[in-house]
């Protein structure tokens, strides 16, 4: 209660209030324009936290985070195309109810469900992430060195349906984890003589490579083509009722539990989460044939759902220490920049900033209620924003942001090859998730696994005879196979 109390403390900061009001409008606009995702925006606002306190700058981008994620659906429901990846779902029913002349409905289902299940989400990581952090207290560089590989071993279910291709964007996050200088004898590795190179790859530079620049190059390629404009519908009263919100409790409840799980989990994703939730109500309901047709409950499902996954996905890089999907490297970077480490750490030395990290989940998810409702009777404006316009500022963002933080034009360079790298990873469709989380994780495998060698006289017996190790290290061997197992299973039932 103490730390809650520190927590509420420093989120009554008027710049903390200021700023998560600021991110979830941020937020809100790029998850609602399509092309655009929360990924983005999170990478181009990391680096203005640099300047302020880390209070206030979390705070900010938890908010674009969770507002984001709702955003997608404002386009998904209007126009039929999801503004973010998470939201596809959402236009199965949204975009039929919409052109129904029920986008109010629609819009007014999303942003309550949204709301239900960040709020579910927030209180499952306040409660939750402290007990983990206490249990991870008792580890040592043996277990770290297996939830590390735990962490990594989600690429291949990250990977979507190429594994190959996964695995191969894997190693090559892998491979730049390691230039620099070597942890323990000073070796320089793979810089090429560089002197910018010996401290390694700078985290936030390649991803704003990776997720900003590479969006301006795709909207270049897009601006070739013609450009169709798609008529905005009317939209009519958001507010759904009291009666309606009832009604669809049950299914807020359901789509919460099932993404603030799949979140926890590293690799799921809001991907799956969205499906599982929409299917499973599906399967529930008395008129499984009216989904796919406008069923209010097609949105509610999936959009409790993906903004339950906002703060499971937290869990394990704040308790751990282990980023479990881009997102959350996005995090760690910010943490990163402001001196701090994840992890039971986290909780010890900075517990005011950790539960004031905590409150702001809470407080932006309660932020987005009235704020989306308020915005919404401008979202035609807003979609109708020249995509051209939006390439540029992006790209001023991405240079401006990155040479702040250390005024190297170094740094510069290494966004613009990161977004070469992110755009020829989109057109031979190779998953850059992969890359992002092996970049975030070879540093702690490797100096976690070269210490439990050395606590072990350089025997590799830790990985067997610790009991918490070896469980570990099983989980993670599955997790890395299963997405090779399944497909076989599913031929041989189809086989017969």
């Amino acid at each position: 209660m103490d730390n809650i109390l520190l927590g509420l403390q420093s989120v009554t900061d008027p710049n903390v209030i200021l700023f998560l009001l600021l991110g979830c409008v941020v937020g809100l606009i790029i998850g609602a324009l399509p092309g655009l995702t929360g990924n983005m925006a999170i990478a181009l606002m990391v680096p203005l936290t640099f300047t302020m306190p880390p209070n206030v700058g979390l705070a900010f981008l938890v908010a674009i985070y969770c507002s984001a994620i709702y955003g997608g659906s404002i386009s998904a429901i209007l126009l039929g195309i999801p503004g973010t990846i998470s939201s596809f779902a959402t236009t199965l029913d949204g975009y039929p109810l919409a052109k129904q002349g029920k986008a109010g409905l629609a819009l007014g289902t999303s942003t309550m469900a949204s709301v239900f299940g960040g709020l579910f989400s927030g209180a499952v990581l306040m409660f939750l992430t402290p007990v983990l952090a206490d249990a991870a207290l008792k580890f040592g560089p043996a277990e770290y060195f297996a939830v590390a590989l735990l962490g990594i071993s989600c690429i291949t279910s990250i990977s979507g349906d190429n594994v190959p291709k996964g695995l191969l964007s894997g190693m090559l996050g892998l491979i730049i984890a390691i230039i620099g200088m070597d942890p323990q004898n000073g070796v320089p590795r793979l810089t090429f003589g560089d002197p910018n190179m010996l401290s390694g790859i700078s985290l936030v530079s390649s991803l704003i490579g990776v997720f900003g620049v590479t969006s301006v190059l795709k909207t270049a390629e897009l601006c070739k083509k013609q450009e169709t404009l798609q008529k905005v519908p009317e939209v009519d009263s958001v507010w759904i009722g009291i009666k309606e919100c009832i009604h669809q409790l049950p299914t807020w409840i359901r789509g919460s539990v099932i993404g603030t799980i799949v979140g926890i989990i590293p690799g799921a994703g809001t991907n799956v989460a969205t499906f599982m939730a929409y299917d499973w109500e599906k399967k529930l309901s008395s008129e499984p044939e009216t989904f796919g047709k406008g069923n209010p409950l097609g949105v509610a499902a999936p959009e409790s759902a993906n903004n339950a996954v906002t703060g499971g996905s937290l869990v394990p890089l704040l308790s751990l220490g282990v980023p479990g999907n881009s997102t959350s490297a996005l995090f760690l970077g910010a943490i990163m920049i402001h001196g701090m480490s994840t992890g039971p750490v986290f909780f010890t030395d900075h517990p005011d900033i950790i539960y004031g990290l905590f409150i702001s989940f809470i407080v932006a998810n309660i932020i987005m209620a009235p704020l989306g409702i308020f915005l919404l009777r401008y979202m035609k404006t807003i979609l109708s924003v020249p995509e051209k316009l939006l390439a540029g500022v992006i790209l001023a963002f991405c240079a401006t942001g990155v040479f702040s933080i250390a005024s190297n034009p170094f740094d510069v360079l290494v966004t613009i090859v990161f977004g070469l790298i992110g755009y020829f990873f989109n057109k031979f469709k190779i998953p850059t998730a992969p890359m992002i989380v092996s970049m975030v994780l070879g540093a702690m495998i490797e100096g976690n696994l070269r210490q439990a060698l050395v606590a072990s006289r350089g025997s590799w017996n830790f990985l067997y005879t610790r009991p918490l190790t070896l469980g570990i290290m099983v989980v993670a061997v599955g997790s890395f196979i299963l997405p090779f197992i399944v497909p076989m299973i599913k031929r041989t039932f189809a086989k017969k």
